[in-house]
């Protein structure tokens, strides 16, 4: 027996569960950074795990019975521990042993950014005829669902939020429920797009391997257009006047820091943090190189001139198949840029509905302040909220106040060993000092370190090396101003080597420590072709 999926919702962890299941905050950092709050979890994640469970359905991976929440934590695709999400790596690894064309490894490796030592691949062909008849059809048919659906959620935004301020309390959970069933839809097909990206892109690995060009992955996976290039295009438009901030907002207000937590606060909320960063990109004039677009271009240049190597190194009776994967694995990378920020929408306008919410629980008294909100469970709201909650408002504030101040490891088996920040025993690396991760993109860079934890409080500098736990799209303003990017997390198909491979600055990313070893100042060296970090002063 172990936590049930009630008991986490309600503490916000899982403290009892089977000592031999494996977690890992992995990709989960990225989509969910930072603490859960008691809102948060219970509005998402139910539709969270049925989209995980929709997606394997339909790839032909997981039978009509398995798509349901489980009762016990142990059985899900991820779960809390003290606040923090984390993904059940067995779980995973169950799913990629019956999928053709991968293993358990490669998916540890691409989605998680390490494998354990003692991974050993154990596929199986039992789901296969079922996964042959329903995935193709799927492969092709959801790039263009997924650009459908993406132009929906935007069209959806732009109607919805104005509307809101409006709304009763039956109006604001009648648009939140609303928000929770696209959400689920969106994530059920850019799971699927992560998955299928990640088997895309060891294939391009294998190919460029035994093309003798070990490493050109990290091009061919470049210049594939994302969300974030949009960001960073309309972010120098902004500063050069040619488009209002209303546009701006309009168009990425979703975006924002915390963004992956409903109670983050959005750029359509406070727009500060992108005025913050205006000078940066008023200071590059259209015909500079380091221009958004000139970065793309550039970088799409590099891909077609890897593309052709890769090629030319290709038996010909093997070329029209290797440029077809190629070409594919770019468009579904693009896609999975997309889904991120079409789970994002969902969420903006949830955390609008849930601040109007918040404002006529206080005219109510039931709470005192809108954002206490967020420490109401969204079932118990469904079903009807009333009287003075102020007690349990403030145990959870205060339980929540504490889980900031932890951090639980990058992986581990049954309940993580949680440290505190202020007793952090990283040794600081000195000059000569090297950390190691994945070479996520190409190219060496030297300049001054800064330590990130907070994008919306950060200076950075014209050639800074960017050093952080990890990076989602919020973080874009600042990769544009960035020599290099380090991180503690994450994998070739993380954000943060995406957006760097878009933009042509190298990536050191899965450090584990980085951000905790290396001090803000430091002179640094970032090998993005071996993933090596040096302090070299």
């Amino acid at each position: 027996m172990s936590t049930t999926v009630d008991t986490m919702l309600d503490t916000l962890d899982s403290a009892d569960v089977p000592e031999s299941t494996t977690w890992t905050t992995g990709n989960v950092a990225e989509a969910f950074p930072g603490v859960f709050s008691t809102f948060g979890i219970s509005f998402v994640f139910g539709p969270m795990e049925l989209a995980f469970r929709r997606m394997f359905h339909d790839l032909g991976a997981l039978s009509s019975s398995d798509v349901k929440v489980p009762e016990e934590v142990s059985d899900c695709f991820w779960s809390l521990f003290a606040g923090w999400g984390a993904g059940n790596i067995d779980k995973f690894r169950e799913i990629a042993n019956v999928l053709p064309g991968t293993s358990a490894t490669a998916i540890e490796q691409q989605l998680f950014g390490y494998v354990r030592p003692d991974t050993v691949d154990a596929n199986t062909v039992g789901r296969y005829p079922a996964i042959l008849a329903k995935a193709p059809r799927w492969v092709i048919g959801v790039p263009r669902r997924h650009d459908a659906m993406f132009a929906e959620l935007r069209r959806w935004r732009l109607d919805r939020l104005p509307r809101i301020a409006d709304l009763d309390e039956a109006g604001c959970l009648a648009v939140l429920a609303d928000a929770r069933t696209r959400f689920e839809d969106i994530m059920s097909i850019h799971m699927g797009v992560a998955f299928i990206s990640s088997a895309l892109a060891d294939k391009v690995a294998e190919a460029a391997a035994a093309g003798g060009f070990p490493g050109l992955e990290q091009h061919l996976l470049s210049g594939v257009g994302s969300d974030e290039n949009e960001v960073a295009y309309d972010l120098w438009a902004l500063a050069h006047g040619t488009i209002s901030e209303q546009q701006f907002v309009d168009r990425h207000g979703y975006h924002g820091p915390n963004e992956g937590q409903l109670h983050g606060i959005t750029w359509r909320e406070n727009l500060a943090p992108i005025r913050s960063r205006l000078a940066d990109y008023r200071a590059i004039a259209d015909d500079n190189p380091r221009a958004p677009r000139h970065r793309s271009a550039a970088q799409r240049q590099l891909r077609d001139d890897a593309v052709q190597r890769l090629l030319n190194a290709t038996p010909r009776s093997r070329r029209r198949a290797t440029a077809w994967m190629v070409r594919i694995a770019g468009r579904f990378l693009a896609l999975r840029e997309q889904g991120k920020a079409g789970y994002l929408i969902t969420y903006d306008v949830a955390r609008a509905a849930a601040r109007r919410l918040g404002d006529l629980l206080v005219e109510r008294g039931v709470i005192t302040d809108r954002e206490h909100v967020f420490h109401l469970r969204y079932d118990a709201l469904v079903a009807g909220i009333s009287g003075d909650q102020s007690a349990i408002v403030t145990e959870r504030i205060d339980r929540f106040a504490r889980q900031q101040g932890i951090r639980v490891p990058q992986a581990w088996a049954g309940y993580p060993a949680v440290t505190k920040v202020d007793e952090d025993d990283d040794v600081a690396l000195g000059t000569g000092g090297v950390v190691t991760g994945v070479a996520a993109s190409a190219g060496q860079v030297e300049g001054r370190a800064r330590v990130v934890r907070d994008p919306a409080e950060t200076e950075l500098d014209d050639g800074d090396i960017l050093v952080c736990e990890t990076t989602d799209p919020s973080w874009v303003s600042l990769f544009m101003v960035a020599a290099g990017v380090v991180t503690d997390f994450g994998g070739l198909l993380s954000h943060g080597p995406i957006v760097a491979r878009e933009i042509g600055i190298p990536c050191v990313c899965g450090t584990e420590s980085g951000s905790r070893q290396i001090r803000d100042g430091q002179m640094l060296r970032v090998d993005g072709d071996t993933g090596r970090v040096t302090v070299i002063g």
